[in-house]
């Protein structure tokens, strides 16, 4: 398994379709928490779930598709800092 970053951005307008965009998909990332900037002005807005998966499509597969569509999966990897 390889870890991903998911990366989200929507504008603040669409804050209430991407979380209507979860109800009734199941996913392991349902109820859980994200760091995000919703709410916090009228920029862009962004979202980030931190996830395993065997590779971006199916890191992608763990958020609706309407999220999706505006998420980039980035590969990273854990290391020690100095």
């Amino acid at each position: 398994m390889a870890m991903f970053v998911l990366c989200h951005r929507h504008g603040p307008a669409e804050c209430r379709f991407v979380f209507a965009s979860w109800h009734g998909f199941d996913s392991p990332l349902r109820h859980g928490r994200a760091l995000a900037s919703c709410g916090l002005g009228d920029d862009e807005h962004q979202m980030f779930w931190t996830v395993e998966a065997a590779d971006a499509e199916a890191a992608l597969a763990l958020v609706p598709r309407y999220v999706a569509s505006r998420t980039e999966a980035v590969p990273v990897t854990e290391f020690p800092v100095p």
